[in-house]
């Protein structure tokens, strides 16, 4: 099994290499989760507990907005006939009950329809949620971990983002204040003006952060008034549906004011396909670049890869939403590992047509016939919506999470899941994370430097990724200076883990069975990597028509393949003494223009039917399907077919961040 944390001295030893990365370490950890505070069945204490026992910092969010269910009660059959919702609701489970809920708002009952007093999200975050955190952080054992409040936000405009403010959360007393006040400001579920309570919350932004909105939305066709500060009255704007300004503002809120302790990472950015006006679902390349630019140290990156691993469509995408790409890609979502087209569009240009949804048409598995401009095609490849934004020279980071919620039709100790894995179970984000007096701000401040990687199913550990010249590097969200002509070293080594994952499948795995290799699944091997490179040229302004193309340039490519027949193995120990297989890979090129390389790796190799096509990308995971499991151990779930969790621990991947070369 293999370890999440490095020694010490491992770490420093990986830092001397780093070219300018000081002492730390990467520590694995999820910050998009949910508990009862919203729609989960675990209460905050639990989930924070059972994410430490897999991972070195967690930050718990939930959906913003209102909720009648109290964070503090775990309630694992939420819904079902012998669930315990009822004592689980805020006004019976408060000691003075609905007196003390702050808010007007009546909900109802889910199951029954009576009506029920809600608490306002804000709330819950400042008063009822970040206290089972810090006792869980404080238990013996969990000394060095990492755990703190953050928020998913309902975004004015379109659908969710993980969000986190550090500030106050490691204090003497800790407080959750900055990111409620955030919450009551721009969570587009809510419509409460009591200025939180009556504390005097307001939501403007400075005058240079709206003139910076006003020239950013000049000449554009994006609604909403520019002009953000004259939407507010009483200090707030609630009429929000379709509001992509507001969003934008909500990111230079907190780039003014919570500057090096706050992110907005959009999540599960391609679930709802494209961005309609006032359809408030769906994000297009055009908004990830407009909240960037607003707030490069806040927007900087998008969870592309997504939760909802286990479901039966992978990730929580398919045809009927219809999602963009409308399934992922390796577990992934097209935006970060295959290519789009403009959305309503093919990609020779041409408009769809309500007729190509229906039997016979070209895309008849699309559900939706009737909404050709919110579908966004996809095909397997490397000039990624992500590429488009990184050959900009933008410093926009790739992203994992568990988006857990429940374990689908089976409970929270099965091992089984039709839905999701606890948060750490199956997808973690190395950061890579330095010592500092707030440990919160140190996660986030590791999440903006880039210097991180995503890992599926423990396929590696360890992963070193740096470009060198002569004696200087540059790792992952790092900038190597060379001049031209220079010739770079890339150079990146993983360890193979011996032994099992978290898997609790041990047949054989069926996507490899289709070419004849016997690999058990809690065992995957590494047998690709990929090294993706594109050349960096100058960002694109807002008012030219490449600012809304998602492809992109065709200087973006696969520079270089491995394998186990060209790759190096040494045997070598660990930081618990253990020796294990360290895969290492170094090759050279001349540097002729500025540049970025990023890495992949991935235990299915290139050709693989219905998985891979010829160069290694991932094809649409609904065709896994096609694939048997007929083992006898193969769970009655998947019914016979490779689905749900089966498929997840079928197919898994490792992706690195950039490394940017840029000529003196």
């Amino acid at each position: 099994m293999k370890k999440n944390v490095m020694s010490t001295a491992l770490a420093a030893a990986v830092a001397g290499s780093m070219g300018n990365a000081s002492a730390g370490e990467y520590l694995a950890g999820d910050f998009h989760n949910h508990t009862t505070c919203s729609d989960g069945s675990t209460s905050v204490k639990t989930l924070t507990r059972k994410s430490l026992s897999y991972l070195d910092w967690f930050i718990h969010v939930g959906h913003s907005g209102r909720g009648t269910r109290n964070c503090n009660i775990s309630d694992f059959l939420y819904l079902n006939r012998d669930s315990e919702f009822n004592r689980g609701l805020w006004v019976n489970s408060l000691p003075n009950g609905a007196a003390d809920i702050k808010g007007d708002y009546t909900a109802r009952n889910m199951r029954t329809g009576t009506p029920v007093q809600a608490m306002w999200r804000w709330q819950s975050l400042q008063e009822h949620n970040l206290g089972g955190i810090v006792d869980e952080r404080e238990l013996p054992g969990n000394e060095d971990k990492v755990a703190f409040m953050g928020l998913e936000w309902v975004v004015p405009g379109h659908e969710h983002a993980s969000n986190a403010i550090s500030t106050g959360q490691y204090d003497d007393i800790p407080t959750a204040d900055a990111i409620a006040q955030f919450e009551y400001c721009f969570a587009r579920n809510s419509d409460d003006t009591s200025q939180g309570g009556g504390q005097g919350w307001t939501c403007e932004i400075s005058e240079e952060g709206n003139n910076k909105l006003i020239e950013l939305f000049k000449d554009r066709p994006e609604e909403g008034i520019a002009d953000y500060n004259s939407t507010l009255v009483n200090g707030i704007n609630i009429n929000d549906a379709g509001d992509h300004v507001k969003s934008t503002a909500a990111v230079i809120w907190k780039q003014e004011n919570f500057p090096g302790e706050s992110f907005a990472v959009q999540a599960h950015v391609e679930r709802q396909g494209a961005f309609i006006e006032d359809d408030d679902e769906g994000y297009n390349v055009e908004h990830m670049r407009d909240w960037h630019s607003a707030a490069p140290d806040v927007a900087f990156g998008f969870e592309t890869q997504p939760g909802h691993q286990g479901q039966y469509n992978r990730g929580s995408y398919n045809a009927g939403r219809p999602t963009a790409g409308l399934f992922t890609f390796g577990g992934t979502g097209c935006y970060g590992a295959a290519e789009a087209a403009k959305p309503g569009m093919d990609f020779d240009g041409t408009p769809l047509q309500p007729a190509d949804f229906l039997a016979g048409g070209k895309y008849e598995i699309i559900d939706d016939n009737e909404a050709p401009a919110k579908v966004t095609l996809c095909r397997p490849g490397v000039r990624t919506m992500w590429d488009a934004l990184l050959s900009e020279g933008r410093r926009f980071w790739f992203f994992a999470s568990s988006d857990w919620h429940n374990r689908g039709s089976f409970g929270p100790l099965d091992y089984e899941t039709t839905n999701d894995f606890w948060p750490g179970e199956y997808q973690e984000n190395y950061v890579w994370v330095e010592q500092a007096d707030d440990p919160a701000k140190a996660i986030v401040d590791g999440l903006r430097s880039g210097n991180s990687y995503t890992v599926q199913g423990q396929l590696v550990e360890d992963l070193r990724f740096r470009i060198c010249h002569r004696r200087k590097c540059a790792t992952m969200g790092e900038t190597l200076e060379v001049r031209p002509g220079s010739t770079v070293r890339v150079q990146l080594s993983v360890s193979d883990p011996d032994g099992a994952n978290n898997s609790p499948y041990k047949f054989n795995n069926p996507s490899l069975l289709q070419i004849g290799r016997e690999v058990p699944l809690n065992e995957p091997e590494l047998v690709q990597v990929d090294f993706i490179r594109g050349t960096v040229t100058a960002p694109i302004s807002p008012s030219s028509p490449g600012y809304y193309n998602p492809l992109a340039p065709a200087t973006t490519y696969i520079d270089s393949t491995w394998t186990p027949e060209n790759w190096r193995v040494e045997r070598e120990a660990n930081d618990e003494g253990v020796r294990v297989d360290r895969v290492k890979i170094q090759y050279t090129f001349k540097v002729t223009e500025d540049m970025y390389v990023r890495a992949r790796g991935s235990n299915i190799p290139a050709g693989t039917p219905n998985e891979r096509d010829a160069d290694g990308n991932p094809l649409a995971d609904n065709l896994s399907d096609n694939i048997p499991c007929s083992d006898a151990a193969c769970p009655p779930h998947v019914f016979g077919v490779l689905t749900a969790d089966v498929e997840a621990w079928a197919d898994i991947w490792f992706h690195t961040n950039p490394v940017f070369i840029k000529l003196k």
